[in-house]
């Protein structure tokens, strides 16, 4: 619920800066509605900070809103007195919080719209029965998707494909980039306890690049990829300017070891002497349009040529565990992480893990150990957008205290730093990189879910070819379905996302692809077969079918005994009523008047037919979207 007042406040944040207002105005105005809803007229500055938290879910530096209070509605609006550390109105000159009230109000209803319109699309596309207690849920979940805290929960997957099919709908996309554009700037508000020292960047700050982000420079993930990339490129070359740098972009010569393997990796296919992994996109685009190992080598001198003309360059130092006292990497690190994961029932990869503990040692030697600084001052970071890192970076056993910077961070964060850090979100003609866009953040999601399904299944069925539990057949023929299903995120869109839904709601996939393959060889044989594979498919069809049927069936049925009960309810009060106001004199003709014409009233204020039509009409909409 915290979340979810916080997504209309960061709106109501943003359009405040629109209005050309800095941000001492913007939190000035934002406090005198505070102080006007809570009816709070004399506070410290610590009830003023917690003001702002209460009524919009902002948590403010206090220095700020110090700032705010004496320069802005004390010194220069003469809102405020100041005696003994205690700020008392001196006006009661505060029609500005109706206005944003007003505001408010519409936002939320808005905001309530849409909600309305994602429990609606999780209830039809769910395979199971959403119960009404599990309505806040979703839309806790989806508020934590909007604020970048939630990409991998139970709902992320329909919550993204939610977002795609409904992003051509008026206002929709909108509303929801509205919320990210606000958070942002609230959040680099947050945390910065200086305001004054927006507009430029002032340290030095090394960012070393993961593995993948070295291929997004060359565009190997896709084009959605690279344009993320290369926004951020842009706001890098900004900050360094044509005057002192302060952004180096570097990477480890393990990621350089990678990119080397990689390529070795493609030449061994192409030559035929390996198979792909499906699931590996950059490895896809590479080999496409690959004649030989020539081709190959050819893209991999674009890739460090664009690397080089990003100014991308690999680090020469090799020392970093002289200093064991920096050293992250270890055992019982190591031997704590997989007990960690098998208490939470997932896979560890301990190869994985150590590759990544060993970055961390060297990101920490950088800083020398101290990593309880603010972000602009920290000196040094690796950039990754996979999620395990993400997860080491942020895991107890590794951050020692919730104050230290992590050692890690990805590419959507250090944008909307940068962002908001060159004063982009005050500007109505600066461009939004595409990273607060609400749709590519849910094709990432989408797309990033599906090359995991992918790889899972793909490491699933090798494991039970190789022990010669399926044959190369029906290995084959699943392997080509796999690799049929990997899209990069712009390929996912309205039109095919709900494909893309099924695949990752598919449980029995792979059992599901063998019968498919069998049938097939076996359709060269007669007609008998082939029909067989068309049954198939129609019975996998059917059963969705007859899921999402049943279910409409089950709640028009409970709508109509709703309703009844209300009619016999309502019945049942005439009568009573009619014989409670009756007299001795009345006769029994009076009487069955009397209840006939109640009734007759009562049926006309219940519209029996414009309820039909409503319920039959959610009837009708469920099963047309089964038989699209």
């Amino acid at each position: 619920m915290k979340e979810n007042k916080l997504i209309a406040s960061v709106v109501l944040f943003r359009e405040l800066y629109g209005e050309g207002k800095d941000i001492y105005d913007v939190i000035g105005a934002l406090l005198k509605a505070a102080i006007k809803f809570e009816n709070k007229w004399a506070f410290n500055t610590t009830e003023a900070t917690q003001l702002l938290e209460t009524t919009f879910g902002f948590i403010i530096p206090e220095a700020v809103v110090s700032t705010t209070l004496r320069n802005r509605l004390k010194n220069k609006e003469n809102l405020l007195s100041l005696d003994n550390g205690v700020y008392s109105l001196t006006s009661d000159r505060l029609d500005e919080p109706v206005e944003l009230s007003a505001e408010l109000k519409k936002v939320q209803d808005n905001q309530s719209n849409i909600f309305q319109d994602l429990i609606a699309y999780v209830s039809e596309h769910s395979p199971t029965l959403i119960k009404e207690e599990e309505h806040s849920e979703i839309i806790d979940s989806f508020c934590e998707y909007l604020l970048d805290n939630e990409t991998t929960g139970k709902c992320s997957n329909l919550i993204s494909s939610f977002i795609i099919e409904m992003q051509n709908h008026p206002g929709f996309k909108d509303a929801l980039n509205a919320v990210r554009e606000g958070f942002v700037i609230y959040n680099g508000v947050r945390y910065t306890s200086n305001l004054n020292d927006l507009g430029t960047w002032k340290n030095e700050l090394t960012i070393y690049l993961d593995t993948e982000h070295l291929f997004n420079a060359a565009g190997y993930n896709g084009l959605l990829f690279k344009q993320l990339f290369d926004d951020f490129i842009t706001l890098v070359k900004e900050i360094n300017g044509s005057g002192k740098k302060y952004i180096f972009l570097k990477y480890f010569k393990e990621c350089k070891e990678e990119v080397e393997g990689f390529f070795h990796v493609a030449e061994l296919i192409s030559e035929g002497k390996q198979v792909l992994n499906p699931s590996k996109t950059a490895m896809v685009e590479i080999l496409d349009g690959a004649q030989g190992r020539a081709d190959i080598l050819e893209k991999k001198a674009l890739l460090y040529s664009e690397l080089d003309k990003k100014r991308i360059t690999i680090e020469e130092q090799n020392n970093f565990h002289d200093e064991y006292q920096y050293v992250v990497e270890g055992q019982k690190v190591i031997d704590d992480l997989r007990e960690e994961a098998r208490k939470n029932n997932r896979p560890f990869d301990e190869e994985k893990c150590s590759h990544l503990l060993k970055l961390f040692t060297k990101i920490n030697c950088l800083r020398k150990g101290e990593n309880a600084k603010a972000f602009e001052e920290i000196g040094y970071i690796l950039m990754s957008g996979k999620s395990y890192t993400q997860y080491l970076a942020f895991n107890p056993n590794i951050r020692e205290s919730d104050r230290d910077i992590p050692f890690a961070t990805d590419l959507e964060f250090l944008t909307n730093r940068f962002w908001f850090k060159l004063k982009k979100g005050l500007n109505d003609d600066a461009y939004i990189p595409k990273s607060l866009d609400v749709v590519a953040k849910a094709q990432v999601v989408l797309s990033s879910q599906i090359i995991n399904s992918v790889s899972e299944k793909y490491d699933s069925f090798k494991q039970r070819l190789d022990a010669g539990k399926i044959s190369h057949k029906d290995a084959e023929y699943i392997y080509h379905e796999l690799r049929s299903k990997v899209t990069t995120p712009e390929s996912i869109t309205p039109e095919t996302v709900e494909d893309k839904l099924a695949f990752l709601s598919h449980e029995d996939y792979e059992i599901h692809l063998r019968e498919k393959s069998a049938l097939e060889k076996r359709a060269d044989e007669g007609d008998a077969a082939k029909e067989r594979l068309a049954q198939i498919e129609k019975e996998q069809s059917d059963k969705l079918r007859l899921k999402v049927i049943s279910k409409a069936n089950f709640e028009r049925n409970i709508s109509w005994a709703l309703f009844i009960a209300l009619i016999l309810l309502f019945i049942g009060l005439v009568i009573y009523s009619v014989n409670s106001l009756r007299i001795d004199s009345d006769s029994p003709l009076t009487v069955v008047g009397m209840v006939i014409s109640l009734l007759l009233s009562m049926f006309a204020f219940l519209k029996i037919k414009k309820v039909k039509k409503f319920i039959d009409g959610r009837y009708e909409k469920k099963l047309k979207n089964v038989s699209r």
